[in-house]
């Protein structure tokens, strides 16, 4: 194996270990999958072309051979991450955690994960020990298609490889930008990076002469590096910033030269499948006991995961790849992936706790544009609910700590009779303070705060429903001394603005372990933000206590209280509608 194919994987997964263990400065980590399955597409490539013999016998070999090389150590991990979930993770997330055990199992994980609208760069307090199995889901449903592709089609018409390459690019940003959750887990929208190695591993003889070699290696290092320094959660991933990361692994991959020094990226390239396999579990388990990782929780996950990452690859992963006594036929395979499924799914199962529901749909007014996302000032339509020809209006306006009203409010519309014009956006509270996102102003944000005012002016609405993440502070344009002082003069400045009716809806308690009980504490801007709004004569609802007396609980009438690490989860939200509307009056 190429020494610059190793440390392309090395490079890989490192930075997607280091992005899930939280080391913030590396934003764009997550682009390490994306990297990964550019050398796949050359490698795996680059082995069909050297088959011989009939089609059957190739395609024989050819999932033989993805059989012995995955098989063994992702169903392993698997098993025993089922195993680990049941004695250390919660019991009321077991029964989700059996459904995604058997989808990773069955290498369907990202579909799963697509169904249920798990959000993989903003991950909850309570996140999935199978996750990291998406990029195994996609990768092996590209492989279903692919040799049967190349041995009919692509080997004899390389004229085509171009323009698929292009339009599947196309198609994946496009989906991207109307569907950001399916588009980064199904596979249509990820086979555009597979074929950037592809178009490579047809092309051999497509060779940079010898003394641009180095030059183009570096250049190849440098595009990558950028790419997980300034790509961030923030770009729509897979998008057009994902075209850095695939450019620069292909630049590396044409130049053909190891680049040093590349110190242990090499070695890390061994282990890399073992390494991506293992080391989620882990910091989930470092995650379900500490709000954020400390510095000893990370050398912990980065210990253990190497070292189980070693085992794994020395007493499973290599003796079924290379020992022919281990070697397996295609039936075979099949039984073993059965029966794995079968006890995954049955181990999680058997130990659930049935007695809470598990909630993790997003708000309706998340998947049709009418809750803003990252860099989008205003809604492309009018965002109107319940009875959208009443006379009757109300608005509901804030950050995603407003959105998560939206349930309650929409059933309080429908029965009611009221229009409900929904007008959130993430992370941009209803305030005038002007915030940041990584470092650079969110024009985005402010803008909308100003059309914000505008929009509930013109429209002089029954009530304005306001509501902000205040168990939270939020990055700031400027460095203003004291955040509470900020924070206060803007939302005084900008509900002095506004002049209907204002019903402000305090925050609801922020989560500090995940799925368990935990303290009624308020942050200092929740109380400041209460003690403003009733100065000034504004109706405050203490959501709180609807949720919470000293403590506050996992489950609300039946159901899982919080979706993630912050929001109420529907059910929550439309449970609580009857309290919400016996606080006010809409008559």
């Amino acid at each position: 194996m190429r020494k610059d194919i190793q440390a392309l994987r090395g490079f890989s997964i490192l930075v997607v270990f280091l992005y899930h263990a939280q080391f913030g400065w590396l934003k764009g980590g997550f682009l390490g999958v994306d990297i990964f399955f550019v050398i796949s597409g050359f490698v795996i490539t680059s082995k069909l072309m050297e088959g011989e013999g009939s089609f059957g016998k190739q395609i024989k070999e050819f999932y033989l051979r993805r059989a012995k090389r995955i098989l063994p150590a992702s169903l392993t991990v698997t098993l025993l991450t089922s195993l680990f979930a049941i004695f250390f993770l919660p019991a009321i997330s077991h029964s989700r955690f059996s459904i995604e055990a058997l989808s990773s199992a069955l290498f369907s994980a990202n579909l799963n994960f697509a169904r249920v609208g798990n959000d993989y760069l903003n991950q909850s307090l309570d996140p999935s020990p199978f996750l990291h199995y998406w990029s195994l889901g996609v990768e092996e449903q590209f492989y279903l298609l692919w040799p049967v592709l190349f041995l009919l089609l692509f080997r004899t018409r390389k004229n085509l490889l171009l323009p698929t390459l292009l339009g599947t690019a196309v198609f994946g940003i496009w989906y991207t930008a109307i569907s950001p959750v399916n588009s980064f887990y199904l596979p249509f929208s990820r086979f555009w990076e597979f074929f950037a190695g592809i178009i490579l591993a047809m092309n051999p003889h497509f060779v940079l002469p010898i003394r641009l070699r180095k030059f183009a290696a570096f250049v190849g290092w440098g595009i990558i590096t950028f790419s997980v320094f300034w790509v961030s959660v923030n770009d729509a991933t897979p998008g057009a910033t994902t075209i850095i990361a695939t450019i620069g692994a292909m630049v590396v991959l044409l130049a053909r030269i190891e680049v040093k020094p590349q110190l242990i990226l090499p070695w890390l390239g061994d282990y890399s499948f073992s390494l991506y396999l293992v080391h989620w579990p882990i910091v989930v388990y470092f995650l379900d006991r500490n709000n954020k990782l400390t510095g000893q929780n990370k050398l912990a996950i980065i210990l253990l995961a190497l070292a189980l990452s070693i085992a794994l690859t020395q007493f499973v992963e290599k003796p079924f790849r290379f020992k022919k006594k281990l070697s397996l036929s295609l039936p075979k395979w099949g039984v073993v992936i059965l029966a794995s499924s079968i006890l995954s799914y049955g181990a999680l199962a058997a130990s659930a706790t049935n007695t809470v529901k598990i909630d993790r749909t997003l708000p309706a007014t998340y998947g049709d544009g009418c809750h803003l996302k990252f860099g989008v000032s205003w809604p492309l339509k009018e965002c109107a609910f319940g009875d959208v020809t009443s006379h009757k209006e109300i608005i509901l306006a804030g950050d995603s700590h407003a959105a998560q009203w939206f349930p309650a409010l929409e059933k309080i519309a429908k029965s009611r009779k009221l229009k409900l014009v929904n007008l959130t956006k993430s992370s941009c509270p209803a305030t005038t303070l002007e915030t940041s996102r990584n470092g650079k102003f969110d024009s985005s944000c402010a803008i909308f705060q100003v059309k914000l005012i505008t929009r509930i002016n013109q429209d002089r609405p029954l009530y304005v429903f306001l509501s902000d993440f205040t168990e939270y502070q939020y990055p700031l344009r400027k460095n203003v001394g004291s955040y509470d002082q900020a924070w206060t003069d803007g939302l005084s400045k900008f509900l002095s603005q506004i002049s209907p009716p204002v019903v402000f809806l305090g925050d609801t308690p922020k989560p500090t372990s995940a799925l368990g009980n935990f303290p009624a504490v308020r942050s200092s801007i929740t109380l400041k933000t209460e003690e403003l709004v009733k100065r000034l004569g504004i109706r405050y609802i203490d959501t709180s206590s609807w949720l919470c007396d000293s403590t506050c609980k996992n489950s609300f009438m039946g159901v899982n209280t919080y979706r993630d690490s912050s929001h109420i989860s529907v059910s929550t939200s439309l449970n609580l509608a009857k309290k919400l509307e016996a606080e006010v009056s809409f008559s």
